[in-house]
């Protein structure tokens, strides 16, 4: 059966059991199909494994709750808030360090402005020759482009976590109240193939940018100082060799 056999005779089968926003079930599955395909699954083995679309349609029909099955779901979302509690908690540490990368890459670029403009404020920038400053400049700018496309990827992460957790607290709650329940959500996040050849091209080019650079800068530094410890030549804590 194909992706649109499938999905055709979910609608129908939903439709048939006046199923409310059979729309966005059948959506969830077309995006399960999607996810599932990236992968290299066909269209026919991704539906074999999902089953009967009828039998799946039957699911989602309302079923009577008994005492003991209301029970159960309220069993179950006490349960879940100590979970979300948590992970809560998990997904604010996750969110804290894609600010602090995203704060990291900005560094970078500044540092790297400052080196190529010959600037220094606060006289934070330690003084070197303009040659090894701009091949580390030329490093920095480098690794504030691989921070920045690793936010990038970093928070697309993070949206697919979320709406993985989100779908096993949704999926949680409907075993528990005797409902069908939806697809999960993969947790690693499904960008577009053209999207994840340019991102790795990108941070495969500014990774070995940076280290190339950063090298350079360090043999330049050596060769103009006439010494393997060139930031006390150039007097970087306070004081330089020979005075």
């Amino acid at each position: 059966m194909t992706k649109n056999e499938f999905l055709t005779k979910l609608a129908d089968e939903l439709k048939k059991n006046n199923i409310p926003d059979y729309d966005d079930i059948v959506a969830e599955y077309e995006q399960h199909f999607a996810f599932k395909m990236a992968d290299g699954y066909s269209e026919e083995e991704i539906a074999a494994k999902l089953g009967n679309p009828a039998v799946l349609a039957s699911q989602f029909e309302s079923i009577n709750q008994d005492k003991k099955s209301a029970g159960k779901k309220a069993t179950t979302i006490i349960g879940l808030s100590f979970i979300d509690i948590f992970a809560g908690a998990f997904f604010v540490l996750l969110i804290a360090w894609e600010i602090i990368m995203a704060a990291f890459s900005l560094c970078s670029l500044a540092v790297a402005v400052c080196l190529f403009g010959k600037i220094s404020p606060l006289s934070l920038i330690p003084p070197m020759p303009y040659g090894p400053a701009l091949v580390f400049g030329i490093s920095l700018t480098a690794l504030a482009l691989l921070t920045a496309v690793g936010c990038i990827y970093f928070a697309a992460f993070i949206r697919q976590l979320m709406r993985s957790f989100g779908r096993f607290h949704h999926n949680t709650i409907a075993a528990a109240s005797g409902n069908a329940i939806l697809p999960s959500i993969a947790i690693y996040p499904r960008l577009p193939a053209k999207t994840n050849r340019r991102i790795r091209t990108i941070a495969l080019i500014s990774l070995v940018l940076f280290a190339s650079s950063f090298v350079l800068g360090m043999i330049i530094s050596m060769i103009l100082s006439g010494s393997l410890e060139f930031w006390h030549i150039w007097g970087w804590f306070g004081y330089k060799i020979g005075n």
